[in-house]
């Protein structure tokens, strides 16, 4: 069994055809996503929540004929780059990504939150910064591909500030750490850590200690499988539901 065998998940195709939409710039497009309330999620067989919402949409506009494909997120990246998947949401734009991936126009934005142990922020009050860490007895919980930031990011070469990363597959089990008292804190976004703290009955193990990044959200768009014509057609569809009102609609339906 190969290592790619090992890993496939199952993939399901959606035929997405817009009446009056001008033929799709690709045969089909393969949407790689992982689950991530509120922004994707799989209920009852349909692909939903925010941001694959707003994929859909874009896609059915353009007459494009979509498969979704899951993969744990730094799968996801490795696959966009090499070709085999054709963009993801839920994108932060930085240097190495844009080596690999077209960015389409931001459609929304996204923060990134230190959650600590429900009554434990006053005991934090010396971090006014990721960097503050570095100096503390204090164990953090990160997601491995995930985007923090660029003080993160530069911080991730300070040997002091690495020693103190406690890296997971994903949120969830930074969520239960957290819980069992074996961390003492997690990035995390805000929505997205509602969401699943409240599945799994933690809501109340936790807390919100500061914001300590906060940007742009793009669709990542695969270099090697696509091309500049299929940007910029995704993007003049984005843009139009920006205009009428469709985007911020859709937005409204899971955060406001």
């Amino acid at each position: 069994m190969t290592l790619i065998n090992w890993l496939a998940l199952p993939v399901l195709s959606v035929g997405l055809v817009a009446a009056a939409a001008a033929a799709c710039p690709k045969e089909q497009v393969r949407i790689g996503w992982e689950p991530w309330a509120p922004y994707s999620v799989q209920e009852g067989g349909e692909y939903t929540g925010l941001d694959l919402d707003i994929a859909k949409a874009v896609l059915a506009d353009m007459g494009c004929k979509v498969e979704f494909v899951q993969r744990p997120w730094k799968r996801l990246l490795l696959e966009i780059e090499q070709g085999k998947v054709d963009m993801t949401a839920s994108a932060s734009r930085n240097a190495e990504r844009e080596q690999y991936g077209y960015f389409s126009q931001p459609y929304r934005t996204e923060s990134v939150v230190l959650f600590v142990g429900a009554g434990q922020s006053a005991n934090y009050g010396a971090i006014n910064g990721l960097k503050d860490i570095a100096g503390m007895d204090f164990d953090l919980g990160v997601a491995r591909g995930y985007y923090y930031g660029e003080e993160y990011a530069a911080l991730e070469q300070d040997a002091a500030f690495k020693s103190k990363l406690n890296s997971a597959g994903d949120d969830v089990t930074n969520y239960k750490k957290l819980a069992a008292g074996r961390l003492d804190g997690f990035l995390a976004d805000p929505f997205s850590a509602a969401a699943g703290l409240k599945e799994l009955g933690l809501s109340d193990k936790v807390e919100t200690h500061s914001t300590v990044y906060s940007d742009d959200i793009y669709f990542l768009i695969s270099r090697k499988s696509s091309s500049q014509a299929f940007v910029d057609a995704f993007n003049q569809s984005l843009t139009a539901m920006k205009s009428d009102g469709r985007l911020q609609g859709i937005i409204d339906q899971y955060l406001n």
